[in-house]
Order: C-alpha cells, then sequence, then structure tokens
C-alpha cells in the first residue's frame, strides 16, 4: 500500500514541477533542498504519509558509486547451442550459459561474407554480432557502426526471463508497464558518477532497461550495484526477446530520451526505420545520451572518483569481458523503440470504462468441439485497478461457441490476469471480445495432421525491410493443423528473387497453434517466391512484388493511412485529382462523405428523388447518393430545411453517418469513450462505439467540432471494411 502511494504522490509532485521552468524544476528535483520539498509536498498531501514518504524518498540517498556491473551477466551461448526462441532464460541448461560478451566493434564489423561457419575459432566473433544486433547511435541495417543511425542505446539479445542487473548504486525513478513503445521499463538514476565526457568531473546519470517482462522495483527505491530489477522480456514495441540498455545525461527532458518524435519523422518523409537509418536526431542522441556499454565498461574496476576523493570499492565479481553467439543471417533482429510519448489515462466518469480498455489476449487458436479453451486475458496497463468493486466488465462472444462466464470484476484479476473459457460444440469460428480486444478460436470436429504448407503475406515488400511472413500447417482439408505430425525441420528457402529468411528451418516448437513466423529481408527489386518443405510436405508462396513508391503523387508507403489509402483505391472506393494527388489532409464535406461511405458499402443508390432540401440540387453529382441516403434514414436535413452539402464534415457528424449506412446503432450501455466526450452528447454513443470497434487512430481526444479529412475518412472506412470481411469484433491493428 506504501508504495502505491509513493508512486502516486510522486507524480502529482512530477506535475507541479512541470510548472516552473526547466533549470528551476531541475533544481527542485534534484538538489534536495528540504524547505522547497516540504512545500511541493504540502500542496499534494498532509500528515503522517507526507513524513513517510519524505523519508523514504528524499532523505535516504543511495549509496554512493563504486563502480559498475554489467546490466546482464549470461546469455546463451548462441554457437554451441540449437537455440529455441521460444525457451525462457530458466529452461536453458546452465552448461549453455556464457558470460556476456565483450562489447567489441571490430568483431562486430568482421565481414559476414568472410565468416566460415564450423570454423570454432570464429564462435566469439559470430556470438558478439548476435548478441549487440543494434549499436549505440546505430542503424537498423545491422552493419553495427556507431553514428550511422540515431539508435540511442544499445540492443542486447537474450532469452525471455533473463535476470536484469541495476549497472550501479542508485534509485528507482521510474518503473512503468506499458503496452507499447518501450514496454516494461525501469529508469535509475545515478547521481555523482564519473563524468564520461569530462574526467575527473561528477555528473548524473540514468539508466534505462526496457521491454521487460518482469518489474521487481517501486519508484522511490534505492538499489544496489548488482541488484536485480527485473527480467527480460518482449514488452512494447518489440519482436523478438531482447534489452534495450539505455543510458541518459541528466539533460535530457524525459528518460528514456528518444532523438525524434513520430511527427518529426513524418515531416522528414521517412517511417520509423528510415528515421533511425538516416540519422534523425543524431545530434540530439549524442548531447542527451552516452554509449551506455562503453560507460559500463570503463567503470569496472572503478576506484576512485578525481573531484571528491571519493573511495570506491574493487568489483571482482561482474562478469569478465569474454566473448561469444551465431551467425547474424540466422538471427532475429531488434525491433525499434518508438519515440516515448505519454500514453491517454483512462477517464472516469458515470460509470465503469472497462468497455474500452485494451488487453493482451493469449491462448490456443483451434480447438476440438467440446473442449473448454482457456484464453489469458492480462491487463498490462494496470487499468482495472482504477475501477470500483462493483464496475462490471463484460466479455462476449459472436459466431460459434459460448463463454463460461461473462461478466467480471477488479477482484477476478489475479496479478493483473484473467481467465476466460470458451466452448463449442459446433464447428466454427468463436469471436472472443473483452474491452476493446479481440481473439479468435476456431473449433474443428476432428484433428487431421499436416498434408501441406502455406505460405502467408500481403503480396509486397519493402526494399532491405524487414517482412514478417507466415509458415501455416494446414490439414487435407486446407484447415490450420494444430497438431503437427511431421519429423525434423521445415526448410524455408527462397526459390525466386534474392532474399535472406531468418530463421530458414523452423522446428515443431516454432509452430505456435499451427503457424509460425519467419523475417524475410528482399536486397533488390525482383519478384520473391518462398518455398517450405518437410520431405513431401511442401508450401510454395505467391509471388511478393516490391510495393509501389506512391499510391498517389502525395501518399507514398510512409503515410499513417497509406494501407487504406491503397485499398480503397485499388476498389475503386476513392479517386484522385487530375494533378494525381490525393490531398490527404484536406477537409472533406457532407456530400463527400456520404458518396464515399454509399460507395464503399454498396448501398444501392438511384430511383430515390424524394428530397426537397432548400440548398441542394436534384441534377448535382451527389443527388443520387442523397436521394438513397434519404430514404434509408441515414442522413436527415437541419432545422431550417437544409442539409448544407458543402460544409465540412465534423467527426461527430461523421461518425453518426458511417454508422447508419452500416446499419449499427450504439445501444444504451456506454461509458464515457474519450476525454473530451460527455456521456449527455447527442454523439457519445456513436464516438463510444467507434473507440470500441478501434475506428479511428489512437488519441486521447475525440475533437467532435474538427473536420474530417479525406484520410480520416478513408481510415475508419477501411477499418469498418475489415471488422466485416474478416468477421472481426473490433479492428485489429
Amino acid at each position: 500500500m506504501l508504495r502505491k502511494k509513493t508512486n502516486k504522490y510522486q507524480k502529482k509532485i512530477e506535475q507541479i514541477l512541470k510548472r516552473f521552468s526547466p533549470r528551476t524544476a531541475k533544481i527542485l528535483k534534484i538538489t534536495g533542498l528540504a524547505v522547497i520539498t516540504l512545500a511541493l509536498m504540502a500542496l499534494v498531501y498532509t500528515g503522517e504519509q507526507a513524513g513517510i514518504w519524505f523519508k523514504a524518498s528524499v532523505l535516504e540517498a543511495p549509496q554512493p558509486f563504486s563502480g559498475t556491473v554489467m546490466p546482464v551477466a549470461k546469455v546463451p551461448n548462441w554457437t554451441h547451442w540449437n537455440t529455441q526462441n521460444n525457451l525462457r532464460y530458466d529452461q536453458i541448461p546452465e552448461n549453455e550459459l556464457i558470460d556476456l560478451p565483450a562489447y567489441d566493434l571490430s568483431k562486430m564489423q568482421f565481414p559476414d561474407d568472410q565468416l566460415v561457419w564450423g570454423d570454432s575459432s570464429q564462435d566469439s566473433i559470430r556470438n558478439v554480432k548476435i548478441v549487440y544486433p543494434v549499436v549505440y547511435m546505430g542503424d537498423y541495417k545491422y552493419d553495427h557502426v556507431e553514428n550511422a543511425g540515431s539508435h540511442p542505446a544499445v540492443d542486447i539479445k537474450m532469452p525471455v526471463g533473463t535476470p536484469i542487473h541495476a549497472i550501479a548504486n542508485g534509485k528507482v525513478v521510474k518503473t512503468s508497464v506499458q503496452s507499447t513503445g518501450f514496454g516494461h521499463h525501469i529508469v535509475i538514476q545515478h547521481p555523482n558518477v564519473p563524468d564520461p565526457e569530462n574526467p575527473g568531473t561528477l555528473t548524473t546519470l540514468y539508466s534505462a532497461y526496457n521491454h521487460l517482462d518482469r518489474v521487481d522495483v517501486a519508484e522511490g527505491q534505492n538499489v544496489l550495484k548488482g541488484q536485480i530489477v527485473g527480467t527480460s522480456g518482449n514488452t512494447g514495441t518489440s519482436t523478438t526477446p531482447h534489452l534495450h540498455f539505455q543510458i541518459d545525461r541528466e539533460e535530457a527532458p524525459w528518460h528514456p530520451y528518444w532523438p525524434f518524435s513520430w511527427a518529426e519523422s513524418q515531416a522528414a518523409g521517412l517511417s520509423f526505420f528510415e528515421a533511425v537509418n538516416a540519422g534523425l536526431g543524431l545530434g540530439q542522441g549524442r548531447d542527451n545520451t552516452v554509449n551506455p556499454m562503453a560507460f559500463v565498461s570503463r567503470n569496472l574496476s572503478y576506484s576512485q572518483v578525481a573531484s571528491n576523493n571519493n573511495t570506491g570499492t574493487q568489483d571482482t565479481t561482474n562478469n569478465p569481458v569474454v566473448d561469444p553467439v551465431e551467425d547474424p543471417i540466422v538471427n532475429p533482429i531488434a525491433e525499434p523503440e518508438p519515440a516515448p510519448e505519454p500514453e491517454p489515462q483512462p477517464t472516469f466518469n458515470e460509470g465503469s470504462p472497462s468497455a474500452l480498455f485494451t488487453y493482451t489476449i493469449t491462448g490456443e487458436t483451434v480447438s476440438l468441439i467440446g473442449n473448454g479453451v482457456t484464453l489469458i486475458v492480462t491487463d498490462t496497463g494496470n487499468q482495472v485497478a482504477g475501477l470500483s468493486d462493483n464496475d462490471q466488465i463484460q466479455a462476449e462472444v459472436n459466431g460459434v461457441g459460448n463463454l463460461l462466464k461473462k461478466q467480471f470484476t477488479r477482484s477476478d484479476f489475479v496479478n493483473n490476469t484473467l481467465k476466460l473459457i470458451v466452448k463449442s460444440d459446433t464447428p466454427g469460428t468463436a469471436n472472443v471480445m473483452i474491452g476493446k480486444s479481440a481473439y479468435q478460436v476456431t473449433f474443428i470436429s476432428e484433428l487431421k495432421g499436416v498434408a501441406k504448407f502455406h505460405i502467408e503475406h500481403d503480396g509486397y515488400y519493402q526494399k532491405n525491410i524487414v517482412e514478417t511472413v507466415k509458415v501455416v500447417a494446414l490439414d487435407e482439408d486446407g484447415n490450420v493443423a494444430p497438431t503437427l505430425n511431421f519429423t525434423g525441420t521445415v526448410k524455408v528457402s527462397v526459390t525466386d528473387g534474392l532474399a535472406r529468411v531468418i530463421p530458414d528451418e523452423l522446428t515443431k516448437d516454432d509452430f505456435k497453434n499451427g503457424v509460425a513466423d519467419v523475417r524475410v529481408i528482399v536486397s533488390n527489386n525482383d519478384p520473391v517466391v518462398l518455398r517450405a518443405q518437410n520431405g513431401a510436405l511442401v508450401g510454395v508462396s505467391e509471388s511478393m512484388h516490391i510495393e509501389d513508391s506512391a499510391v498517389f503523387a502525395d501518399v507514398n508507403n510512409r503515410h499513417p493511412n497509406y494501407e487504406a489509402i491503397k485499398y480503397l483505391k485499388e476498389h475503386n472506393v476513392i479517386g484522385g485529382y487530375s494533378d494525381g494527388t490525393f490531398k490527404p489532409d484536406k477537409t472533406v464535406n457532407r456530400a463527400e462523405a456520404l458518396k464515399m461511405l454509399m460507395t464503399a458499402f454498396n448501398v444501392g443508390v438511384g430511383g430515390y428523388s424524394d428530397f426537397d432540401f432548400t440548398d441542394t440540387d436534384k441534377n448535382a453529382w451527389y443527388a443520387a447518393s442523397l436521394g438513397s441516403a434519404v430514404a434509408k434514414g441515414i442522413v436527415k436535413g437541419y432545422s431550417d430545411g437544409s442539409f448544407k452539402p458543402a460544409n465540412t464534415v465534423n467527426r461527430a457528424e461523421y461518425l453518426k453517418i458511417l454508422f447508419k449506412t452500416v446499419s449499427m446503432e450504439p445501444n444504451s450501455e456506454i461509458t464515457q469513450p474519450y476525454s473530451d466526450v460527455s456521456l449527455d452528447q447527442w454523439f457519445a454513443g456513436y464516438a463510444f462505439l467507434a473507440n470500441k470497434l478501434n475506428l479511428l487512430q489512437p488519441a486521447s481526444n475525440f475533437n467532435p467540432a474538427n473536420g474530417m479529412t479525406r484520410a480520416g475518412v478513408a481510415e475508419t472506412i477501411y477499418r469498418m471494411k475489415m471488422i466485416q470481411d474478416y468477421d472481426w469484433v473490433a479492428y485489429l491493428n
């Protein structure tokens, strides 16, 4: 309880500090001036609680700096061990673990084409290439060149569950379990440490440990060098287990620091990968961070800080600087971290907002009829903690099947997890939904063995960009085969084109519910065909083609609504202007929005002319759509008898037209969908339904009066089409 209250009051103080200038805030936060700190604390609480928090978080300073240890002690010996990426750290035999290899750029930059597989003398080179896929201020070209990009950290490859150690004495100033970006992460403040760039002087640094599986410390807690603070994971924006290890300078505006924002990368016309590879924000990154491995390595045998003559302790227990791992061509690479923008907090108003919570759902995807399938629902954002004891959390299932229990309360979550059990006596797909999150389970009447493989992709690739491709095991009826009866491995190869497949061999353990992922990197512009084979079991993909750089002159594959605009263009729902542009940011008027919606959802038009608005023309280009919409009750005019076809359609109006076009209406059981929408506003139900279905791109505010843009209309239509076409209960990102 004390720990929760500590976190709460610390966050309030942080909010108050933001009202001051950066310099003043820094003084208030770091120097520990008792009078000023007490004054700030008085603003947020009084009495005994204040004394407890003040003593724990201010008076008890962390232990003085006494040198460093590596953030992780042991990693697998990738070159000697037939690694399985789904194994956790505690499942790996001890004799297959080695000391963390030295961060050695000379070995990392050893030419790949000079590596001879099987040559044990090169094992240390392969290991270090694998353990450090992305270097400090590196890029995602995996060339291991520092200052070639703007990645402000070092990525260290390791299995989920690897113990993570505090690199030095310090105080935990941040813990977060967000589901995106840096994922579960910890930030530790280290005061009075040697300044890496100014020998003989002291500074304050902040170490950050990101994408964790478990966080074992609390904000305000003092930690010692080598103390286990959590375990590594694969949370946030990450597709393979690794530790994003970063050290920020005191001057960084936030921790963990990121050198550019999404807006800046978009303004530069770059995707996230391209922005990192291009070195966007490289200068800011170097100004606000330090090379974390260099700092740790330099202070492993720390003995004294020159400026204040503090004597440190000799550290002989830290892992020795040894080298070890496997061919980098064979191992998946850590995904990048997006700029750390604050996540919107749920708003509680007039009832439970649990219908708009996002959860992580895991479990079987295929099962026999008659069997109960247990799904694990995880509240990674700790959203449920804000509910009252009486708030109901509703789960539902569409299609086949039934849930053994549909209504839950906060107390049903144990360690932020909840169990849902779905069962069906008839074959088909059960669409399970809780909050904004959906999961599909397919029930089949009998289990059959694998008859062939199917390779799924979207048909396109971007040159030198990692593409995820699925290898699916199918039975003789063409259904996913959850029972894998083959022996040996499935070899995945490139039959046409020039590409790398990572990994190029799959075992049974790589298949989850009959599906395994591989990553493909294409290095030229030719079509690519993939082949999966295990003996007589074979699957060949359709050709993958290089993705067009632009669907319109002003919409290329880096545009955030590219997929939606491309899809609607290919289906003749939208068109461009005579100059070849789409003008995605141009607002849409009421007539244009109506026409696009009616066309997209195949609402019959024609034969309807019984509308008599004072400002419309029955011979206008939109007349057929308007007449049909009026007849079907999709739109009405204003009280003055007008329709205002040329007026910009705002977000509230647009959603109502959209839902009426697809014959969907919100029910009476709604909660506050956005912080700027109250339940008594006429459009609250439509905003709630749009949020629940995930039709709008994420935002904390709805901004109902803002005009809809052409790109925004395209995105909502595309998401609704996906929901309809694939029988989803919400749009799946």
